[in-house]
């Protein structure tokens, strides 16, 4: 038997894929969970390129802020779950709510269809990768658009590339002159949000490029996550920044139901949005620390920058209703701070196989950490209000037979200490874990 340890860390409770490399996984092992029940799973392509060698995958149901100990078994006995693959060829993929389809000669998203409401989520070619000229210096002085597209990526090979009861993938591999872009599209039975990993090897020099999702509704309202909170903005082409996620949500005009897409990432943090076109603006390559007013002699050797290999993942959300009822702050904080996962041994231990150390009762009130404090064994938690709502929230700590009971204004942070002695009260502080009580 090996344990594999699962630890949430999140408030709340999380259900997520989970990757890990293992080894000694043969026909008749199985996964079960603390409980011993079957839990499906396939092996994806190790990052070794080795016999023997295998990706776990699985998805994990985790408690908030918390673990679960999963289990694979090798034996005779061992029960393997016979969980359901989603429909799948090389270019489509369809579970219980989307169809997604793919052009096989571009590499473009042909269609994302929403089969519940029979709702087409893109107007056009979607996830399209756009190579946009950039002759601007490195802070783009001056420039409020980048809107002149010389090409595109285009296909070399699309097909899937893995296909189990957790999930499926379509790798779509595409070419722009020395370049390379690889983007691998991941579609589960279960969920919603189809996640893409993405590969890009940039070659190129004063260009930029953006992946632009065209998002079926009118009427549209666009929302960009910021520190603590969230800013609209209008939609007129203009570059923008943007942290983890940014939605696009507005009218469907032939049912007139409110529909629309977040698009989350874990490393971009710019946006633009014209025409009812959503697109994230991925790498651009000007001189390194060029500034106006200086002219770059034409014959002359420069550094660019963005040049060579990066990765990173975006997430599809498609929803019914508003970004908050789709709960996108929670899913981009998933996609950007995943489950940490470890190898165990068997051995006794006074731990349970699975446990909770704090949760909170409202989904809008988020936890962004939980530390010790800096002069004491305190302890520090900070929390903040994510859907612009007046909330009265709980936060538990079982651990330290603790109840927080806290009035939240709209977007509010707050921040307490909550001291090692159950006797002494909990007090609100500030980000600097500092106030006036404590120097009296």
């Amino acid at each position: 038997m090996k344990p594999i340890v699962v630890f949430n860390p999140h408030a709340w409770n999380s259900r997520v894929n989970v990757e890990l490399e293992v080894g000694g996984i043969r026909p008749e092992t199985s996964l079960v969970d603390n409980e011993g029940r079957p839990v499906p799973f396939q092996t994806v392509q190790s990052l070794a390129a080795a016999n023997g060698r295998y990706r776990l995958s699985f998805m994990a149901d985790l408690p908030p802020l918390g673990y679960r100990v999963y289990k694979l078994i090798t034996g005779a006995s061992a029960a393997r779950p016979a969980g359901e693959p989603i429909k799948a060829g090389d270019t489509y993929m369809e579970n219980g709510r989307y169809r997604l389809e793919f052009d096989p000669d571009t590499g473009w998203i042909r269609s994302l269809r929403d089969k519940k409401l029979d709702h087409e989520v893109f107007k056009g070619p979607a996830a399209r990768p756009d190579v946009i000229e950039d002759r601007s210096d490195t802070w783009s002085h001056d420039v409020r658009y980048f809107d002149k597209v010389l090409d595109t990526f285009k296909a070399v090979s699309v097909r899937r590339i893995e296909h189990g009861p957790v999930k499926s993938v379509i790798r779509v591999v595409s070419e722009y002159g020395r370049s390379r872009l690889i983007q691998d599209f991941a579609m589960y039975p279960d969920r919603d949000q189809i996640d893409v990993r993405v590969t890009v090897d940039w070659r190129e020099t004063f260009k930029m490029l953006k992946l632009v999702f065209p998002v079926n509704v009118i009427f549209s309202k666009q929302t960009y996550e910021i520190p603590y909170g969230t800013i609209e903005r209008e939609h007129n082409g203009e570059e923008e920044p943007g942290q983890s996620w940014v939605d696009m949500t507005g009218i469907i005009q032939s049912s007139n139901k409110v529909y629309g897409l977040s698009l989350m990432n874990d490393a971009k943090y710019s946006y633009s949005i014209r025409n009812r076109e959503l697109a994230l603006t991925v790498l651009r390559s000007p001189i390194y620390a060029h500034h106006v007013p200086y002219e770059p002699d034409p014959d002359g050797e420069y550094s660019y920058i963005d040049q060579g290999i990066q990765r990173f993942s975006y997430s599809l959300l498609p929803h019914e209703g508003s970004w908050e009822r789709a709960g996108t702050v929670r899913r981009a904080a998933e996609l950007n701070c995943g489950p940490i996962a470890v190898i165990e041994t068997y051995h006794e231990g006074p731990l349970p196989q699975a446990d909770s150390y704090l949760s909170v009762d409202c989904d809008n009130i988020v936890v962004s950490a939980v530390k010790r404090a800096e002069d004491n064994d305190d302890l520090i938690i900070r929390c903040y209000e994510t859907e612009r709502r007046a909330t009265t929230a709980e936060i538990r700590l079982p651990k330290w037979n603790r109840t927080i009971r806290a009035a939240f204004g709209p977007c509010e942070i707050k921040t307490f200490r909550v001291p090692r002695d159950e006797r002494a009260p909990v007090r609100e502080t500030n980000l600097l874990e500092w106030d006036e009580e404590e120097t009296e």
